[in-house]
C-alpha cells in the first residue's frame, strides 16, 4: 500500500486561501461528527489531526483524488490507534475503551469508504483496491492506462513503480525519480517515494545513494528512516555523512519548491 506521510497544509488551500483556513479545534466545534469517533487522549495526535484535515478537505470538494487521501489517513490513524488500544491505562480504564472504539470505528469507516469506491474507475482508486483488496481486475485497468496523461501525478507514478519492483528495477528507478519530478510547491509530498528509492538501491548495493534518500525520505516525514537507524546499515566516515546529509537536504528543498529534476542513472 502507498502510505501517507506529508504535510498537513496540503488539503487546506480546498477551503480557500491558507489563511482562512479553519483550525483541528474549530473544525470539531463546528461540524462535531468529524471528530465525535475519534480517540480524545494524546495518542495518536499527528495522525488524529491530519484525518480531520482530510475529512474537512473532502466536506469542501469530494474529489476522488481528496478521498483517496482520506482512506490514506484512515489506514494510518488506525493503523497506530490499533497499537494505542492495546496499551493499558493503569489508572483510566475509560481511556483505553476511548481507543479500542476508536479504532473500531476507523475500521468501520476504512469499509463504507472501500465499499463507496469500488466501483470507481479512477487511476488511484484502482490502485488502491488492487494493493489493498487484491483486485487484478482493477490492476488490469490500471495498467491499461500506462502513458496517459492520467498517470502523470506522483502517485500513479509510484503506484506503477510499486507494480514493477519485483520485474524490472531500472523502470521502478525512472518511474519514481519521475515521481518526483512532478511535484509543485506546496504539493502534499508522499514519503513512500524516496523510502522505496532507498529499498531499490541498498538492493542494488549503492550505499552512498540509499543513505541519502534515506535522509530524504526522514525529512519528509518517515519516521523509521533517521540516522541511526541508517548508520547500523551504511558505514561511513563522518564527514561522509555529513556530506550525505547536504545532499538530502538540498533535495528535499528541491522537492518542497517543485525543481527537483533528478534523473536516474545506472552508471
Amino acid at each position: 500500500m502507498i502510505k501517507k506521510y506529508a504535510a498537513l497544509i496540503a488539503l487546506l488551500p480546498l477551503a480557500g486561501c491558507y489563511d482562512s483556513a479553519p483550525t483541528v479545534r474549530e473544525i470539531c466545534q463546528n461540524t462535531p461528527s468529524m471528530c465525535s469517533d475519534l480517540n480524545d487522549d494524546n495518542w495518536c495526535n499527528s495522525e488524529r489531526r491530519q484525518l480531520i484535515f482530510s475529512r474537512y478537505g473532502v466536506s469542501q470538494n469530494k474529489t476522488p483524488e481528496n478521498q483517496y487521501y482520506l482512506m490514506q489517513d484512515l489506514q494510518e490513524y488506525s493503523k497506530c490507534i490499533e497499537l494505542a488500544s492495546t496499551i493499558e491505562h493503569k489508572k483510566l480504564k475509560q481511556k483505553q475503551s476511548n481507543r479500542i472504539e476508536a479504532y473500531i470505528n476507523s475500521q468501520k469507516n476504512i469499509k463504507a469508504l472501500a465499499n463507496e469506491t469500488r466501483s470507481s474507475e479512477h487511476p488511484l482508486w484502482l490502485y488502491w483496491h488492487w494493493s489493498n483488496q487484491g483486485n487484478d481486475e482493477a490492476l488490469q485497468k490500471l495498467l491499461a492506462m500506462e502513458g496517459s496523461k492520467r498517470l502523470q501525478t506522483p502517485e500513479l507514478q509510484l503506484a506503477l513503480a510499486t507494480y514493477y519492483t519485483k520485474q524490472d528495477s531500472e523502470k521502478t528507478f525512472k518511474l519514481l525519480y519521475n515521481a518526483l519530478r512532478l511535484y509543485k510547491e506546496g504539493d502534499r509530498i508522499n514519503p513512500e517515494i524516496p523510502s522505496t528509492l532507498v529499498s531499490m538501491y541498498l538492493k542494488e548495493g549503492e550505499a552512498e545513494k540509499a543513505y541519502v534518500w534515506s535522509q530524504v525520505a526522514w525529512q519528509l516525514g518517515q519516521e523509521n528512516l533517521d540516522k541511526s537507524s541508517m548508520k547500523n546499515i551504511v558505514t561511513a566516515s563522518e564527514d561522509e555523512y555529513d556530506n550525505w546529509d547536504e545532499q538530502a537536504e538540498d533535495i528535499v528543498n528541491q522537492i518542497k519548491e517543485g525543481r527537483f529534476k533528478g534523473r536516474y542513472s545506472s552508471s
